[in-house]
């Protein structure tokens, strides 16, 4: 296990007047699904990584729900009672795109934001939410793809243009890094991306069931855009190119619709409002993390996730 790092005093003092920008009121009694205070917040994050801290969550039976908005996540009663956020279509809405565990965290790719990350406190039903985005960036490109290879969580930005026309411009880097040491995203290189050049960019990139990777890319801005597929065994190099079918193919097969990181206790998730849906859910020990979203044809209103805790026994 690597080392914590105390943060510094300027750095401290933005996470404090973040978390007190957002903080939550308490709520949930002896059941649990409660926000900590300033001060135990504070205590907590003393040590911790350098990412923006936003409130110290008690969980419990009771789940504790988040909408996503412009400014990071925001508690809701439940998704009920989300926004009426206009639907758009998904490449261009904000909802969560996975989640992954990384060295004990929950890491929540965020589309056209960053990464939201939950890590244990002091007690063991007790989470540090963390915000580390840059929205700015982040918002004129897609993040369909989120995975972890180096012992790294990564994401794949590029332009989606099949709901509107390009206006962004291309990216130097379209790979970004959740670093321990940095605050924001950072770029991050693959050599299995190294010899690509414009027009073509990476739209998708994923591990499949065989342990191949399989990467998708397409020109950008031309007059009749071209889709190429490759498998490789390893992202640090450029694989081969494939057909369509073997690419449809590696997808797994079967199972739930849902996709589950980490732990296969059986439990079962809150009910949702017609039109809402769970998409992404991970376990790890009695937590449980669940993103939702509203949903209609190929786009996307409210989205958001939750947080409880399982029965102990």
């Amino acid at each position: 296990m690597k080392p914590k790092r105390v943060l510094p005093v300027l750095l401290l003092s933005v996470i404090l007047l973040l978390f007190f920008a957002v903080a939550c009121s308490a709520r949930g009694g002896s059941q649990g699904g409660e926000t900590g205070t300033l001060s135990e917040v504070e205590a907590q994050i003393s040590a911790g990584p350098t990412w923006p801290a936003l409130a110290l969550l008690k969980t419990g039976a009771n789940p504790i729900w988040f909408e996503l908005g412009p400014e990071g996540p925001s508690l809701i009663e439940s998704p009920a009672t989300a926004a009426l956020t206009p639907y758009t279509p998904w490449p261009h809405a904000r909802f969560i795109t996975g989640i992954q565990m990384w060295e004990g965290f929950f890491v929540m790719a965020v589309n056209r934001d960053g990464f939201l990350i939950l890590g244990t406190a002091s007690e063991p039903t007790e989470l540090i939410l963390y915000r580390v985005a840059d929205s700015a960036l982040w918002d004129h490109y897609t993040t369909e793809s989120f995975f972890i290879w180096d012992d790294r969580p990564l994401v794949l930005l590029y332009r989606n243009d099949f709901f509107s026309e390009l206006s962004a411009p291309p990216l130097t880097s379209q790979v970004f890094a959740l670093s321990k040491l940095s605050p924001v995203p950072i770029p991050a290189s693959i050599g299995a991306f190294d010899n690509l050049s414009l027009p073509w960019e990476a739209e998708v990139v994923r591990l499949g069931p065989s342990g191949f990777w399989y990467i998708r890319m397409r020109e950008k801005g031309q007059a009749y855009n071209s889709t190429a597929y490759f498998r490789t065994d390893s992202l640090a190099t450029g694989g081969v190119r494939i057909g369509v079918d073997e690419w449809r193919n590696s997808y797994p097969r079967g199972g739930d619709s849902i996709d589950i990181a980490s732990g296969s206790r059986p439990f079962s998730l809150p009910v949702l409002p017609e039109g809402f849906v769970f998409n992404n859910v991970a376990l790890f020990g009695n937590v449980v993390v669940a993103s939702w979203e509203e949903q209609f044809d190929a786009a996307i209103g409210a989205a958001g996730f939750m947080v409880m805790a399982l029965d102990a026994n």
